[in-house]
């Protein structure tokens, strides 16, 4: 109202100018006067008739034009209004306690309002408070859900300044919030139809096919693939996907995303079926699958690329293969693209017969340490007597190529404190032959090739910066990474007993290569003696996880002089520790009948309260009925679990729920922000919820 009053008197200005115009003539007559008398007459006439002209329309005209004016602005409001009330966007003004003001035809419909005035905008959107109105400001946008309604609604709100005219015809200013309201069930209905819709590439590889079908005659040996292909048809068939054998025991698959879901639900239960296929031996077929989603991501330069989801899905099957087999590797699925989720991995690794990809693998390191600039070994934090013995491995190994190789070694573990001191008074020793972080970051540069050994992710490394700034990274491991460093080339075998035999069949290639060659490999019998102790401590003396190649590594370490008491002085421990892991072990708690947890509360050091740890885990494993030990020790606020099975418990599917990782009976995880009892309920809920899995897997 006030603007068009305003409007008017605007208006009203225009008109008076004809008589700001008729003074203006009479000044001119004055100056015509002055300059000349007689020709004032003439001019006095024209300003006359001019005055008479302008009153009669002033007069005449004035009320004319404001009823007009006042028409054609009633009007106007009334298309305006009329259109705001018809426009198809849902469109409210508010007050600041969220009353509505006013609301168009479609607010009122989408909302259900109908007639009804002087409501609250709470009514219909809960979620909208005062609070929210009160913050939104020059603008601010909100998802709501109507889970009655199965519908989602955008709304759009901002604040709208008005100006109010006041008694005593004062100016003042208000503030209402407009509110546009947008159905958007439609759209995301259409978006999730166009995501379940995206495609997934998947591979699958039969694990130990060369394996399974040793010793079988040619009939069983042509069955038994056929079973497999034929499983593996019926399934797939069950979610509308297509499978294409590509080798003798790969397929390539392809579905719909909507699927995958559905596999996870059913929790892959080809796996199992797979599984179960006998047909002469004992050997249980297994296979493994990796899968990738060809999905929208703005990052790349073609969104939906096949290729880039072939890529990745080729990274999950390896990366399935190299934690052992028998499991779902699925890239894609959470926020972070390249990151893998998995499912599976029931079974133990098995031991494979062939040692082809020894021979591929070494050739491949060889021929980056050979371009590289220099060489740096390292191996994981809290280093133990593997990962000691590995970096002293691959020492020698890329010592007979190139002499700038250094071994990366900032704490000395009490663990291996021994090994070290007896192998530097040995002559094997070099001087400089292990450096410091800090030196290795001085030398570190993009022609450095890093080489890490017993452990596959970057935080758990002995100089995790190393990892960043390296040109080339080479990773050599037995462990099961979740999240594993991005190298560019990768040797980890989840069935070996430890990163020394991996690298002790390394060095037994390299020496044959070289006697060919008319060279001769240098490994001294103090080198053997720290591999022959890695092996020794991950198998816990040959016990647990060992196959023909251990042996066979351990074997050719013995005919390199390794010897046997030596090494098993090496590993002798004080009186007071052999009576503190007897006490933890005797005060160890038993949960469902076979699983044992014990809390390590002994005082000391943080290598001495580690070591005790590892022990313990290894200890209670010799009690009668006991399937898997957890051992809970707490090291500066941080909770390290260290876990433990013979053969029918994988506690590395265990550790990686909570974070960790391993393989098949033996692994580990650590728990931040947390206290000692809190860590021991949720080990105890992760093992409840597999237990309570696998009973309904089996009851399906």
């Amino acid at each position: 109202m006030y603007k068009s009053m305003k409007m008017l008197r605007t208006v009203n200005a225009y008109m008076r100018w004809s008589i700001y115009l008729f003074i203006l003539m009479l000044a001119m007559d004055v100056c015509i006067y002055a300059a000349e008398p007689k020709v004032l007459y003439i001019a006095l006439i024209f300003t006359a008739v001019y005055l008479v002209i302008v009153i009669a329309l002033f007069f005449h005209k004035n009320r004319k034009i404001m009823r007009q004016l006042t028409d054609f602005g009633f009007r106007f409001n009334q298309v305006q209004r009329r259109m705001l009330l018809d426009l198809q966007v849902s469109y409210a003004m508010l007050d600041r306690d969220g009353f509505i003001l006013w609301a168009n035809d479609k607010f009122r419909e989408i909302t259900g309002m109908g007639f009804r005035n002087h409501c609250q905008i709470q009514e219909f959107f809960p979620q909208v408070t005062v609070q929210v109105l009160n913050e939104c400001g020059n603008g601010m946008e909100m998802t709501v859900d109507d889970e009655g309604k199965r519908r989602r609604y955008e709304l759009s709100m901002q604040n709208v300044a008005v100006e109010e005219q006041e008694e005593g015809d004062q100016e003042g200013k208000g503030e209402i919030i407009s509110l546009l309201v947008y159905d958007e069930t439609e759209k995301n209905r259409l978006r999730v139809q166009n995501e379940e819709r995206c495609l997934a590439i998947g591979m699958i590889y039969i694990d130990n096919y060369d394996e399974v079908l040793e010793g079988v005659n040619e009939v069983n040996a042509s069955l038994l693939p056929a079973l497999v292909e034929r499983k593996i048809n019926q399934y797939m068939r069950n979610y509308d996907a297509v499978v294409k054998k590509t080798e003798k025991d790969k397929f390539l698959v392809l579905f719909q995303k909507k699927y995958l879901e559905d596999m996870k639900k059913d929790k892959f239960s080809i796996m199992e079926e797979v599984r179960s296929l006998h047909i002469v031996n004992t050997v249980s077929i297994t296979i493994s699958m990796g899968i990738a989603l060809c999905e929208n991501d703005e990052t790349q330069e073609r969104p939906y690329s096949l290729l880039a989801a072939f890529g990745a899905a080729k990274r999950a099957i390896n990366s399935a293969l190299e934690r052992g087999g028998d499991q779902v590797v699925v890239c894609g699925e959470n926020p972070d693209r390249n990151s893998f989720s998995f499912y599976g991995g029931n079974s133990e690794s098995a031991e494979k017969s062939k040692r082809v990809r020894v021979r591929v693998k070494t050739d491949i390191i060889c021929g980056y340490i050979k371009d590289a600039e220099n060489v740096l070994i390292m191996g994981h934090i809290n280093g133990d007597a593997d990962s000691f013995g590995a970096t002293v491995g691959m020492y020698r190994m890329a010592r007979y190529i190139t002499d700038k190789v250094n071994i990366v070694l900032d704490r000395e573990m009490k663990t291996v404190a021994m090994i070290l001191e007896q192998y530097r008074a040995s002559k094997s020793y070099e001087e400089g032959m292990f450096i410091s972080g800090a030196e290795a970051e001085r030398r570190v540069g993009a022609g450095t090739l890093l080489i890490v050994v017993d452990v596959n992710c970057e935080q758990r490394t002995e100089c995790p910066v190393l990892v960043g700034k390296a040109g080339t990274i080479a990773v050599i491991d037995h462990h099961r990474e979740k999240n594993p460093i991005n190298a560019a080339v990768t040797y980890s075998e989840s069935y070996a007993s430890s990163t020394c035999e991996l690298i002790t069949e390394m060095l037994q290639h390299l020496e044959g290569k070289t006697q060919q060659e008319g060279k001769m490999l240098e490994l001294s019998a103090d080198d053997a003696d720290v591999l022959y102790a890695g092996i020794l401590l991950d198998t816990n003396s040959f016990i647990t996880k060992t196959g023909v190649r251990t042996f066979g590594a351990a074997m050719y370490l013995k005919r390199k002089g390794a010897d046997m008491t030596r090494v098993r002085k090496c590993f002798r421990q004080d009186k007071n520790s052999v009576y503190e892991r007897a006490r933890i072990i005797n005060q160890a708690e038993t949960y469902m009948g076979i699983y044992t947890l014990a809390v390590n509360d002994f005082v000391g050091t943080k290598d001495e309260v580690t070591e005790i740890g590892s022990q313990v885990a290894n200890g209670l494993l010799d009690v009668e009925g006991v399937k898997a030990s957890f051992v809970f020790t707490q090291c500066d606020g941080i909770i390290n679990i260290s876990a433990r099975s013979i053969d029918e418990v994988n506690v590395e599917i265990i550790m990686n729920r909570l974070g960790g990782g391993g393989h098949f009976n033996m692994a580990g995880c650590q728990m931040r922000d947390c206290t000692m009892d809190e860590a021991v309920r949720r080990v105890k809920g992760t093992i409840a919820d597999l237990v309570r899995d696998a009973k309904e897997q089996q009851q399906a």
